[in-house]
């Protein structure tokens, strides 16, 4: 298994292209720190991944240009006939899951990007499943909406999962539990040390996402 790290707002476009043609799989995460919990996560399934995939992860730098990023890889992906699948994860911040996906899929939708075939995963009810059409090609997306629903914050995110992970308490009201884990590393560790079976119990959107990423041909 090859992980490759994407840069699209620094590198040049020809870069990029060669970097795309090379991948079965891109990973679009809102932030660095996501990444960095979405790379530890599939390591911990990496017993399931064949020899010669290769999966590319980059961060958006923020939510609003996610749409922008997954129209372009949409786009690129005729160029490449390897590229078989595009995952995005989002935070479900103050919306609901349901909202948060739709929203993201109105958003490719509006760039002029052709999206079919959209609806809830049955493995986990945190994951959505549509085809992308580029020139005849259909790309497979996944999106993902992080947030466990059953902490009392305003927002919810993928910190959630780590304070669950964690195993530390939530009392009161807060607006997200970014406040709490601080530095993303203690998570990753800590996703590090656990069995798969540990992680993937806390993380299960993440988890399924990835396994339906490893088996689309």
């Amino acid at each position: 298994m090859t992980l490759t790290q994407l840069k699209p707002r620094e590198e040049a476009f020809t870069k990029i292209l060669l970097d795309v043609k090379k991948l079965d799989a891109i990973v679009i995460c809102e932030g660095r720190s996501d990444v960095e919990v979405f790379k530890s996560i599939l390591q911990k399934l990496s017993t399931v991944v064949e020899r010669g995939f290769s999966i590319g992860f980059t961060d958006a730098e923020g939510l609003s240009n996610i749409p922008d990023m997954a129209t372009a890889i949409a786009a690129l992906s005729k160029l490449s006939r390897r590229l078989k699948t595009l995952v995005v994860a989002i935070d479900a911040d103050e919306y609901t899951i349901e909202e948060r996906a739709i929203g993201l899929i109105n958003g490719l939708r509006a760039r002029g990007t052709v999206v079919e075939d959209v609806e809830k995963s049955g493995y986990h009810n945190q994951v959505y499943v549509a085809d992308v059409l580029s020139n005849e090609r259909r790309l497979k997306v996944l999106i993902l909406v992080n947030g466990d629903f059953t902490i009392p914050s305003r927002k919810h995110v993928l910190e959630d999962h780590c304070v669950k992970l964690l195993g530390i308490p939530v009392k009161g009201d807060i607006d997200s539990t970014k406040e709490i884990i601080g530095e993303i590393e203690v998570c990753v560790e800590r996703i590090k040390a656990l069995p798969r079976d540990v992680v993937c119990e806390y993380f299960g959107h993440v988890c399924r996402a990835l396994e339906m990423m490893l088996q689309y041909p």
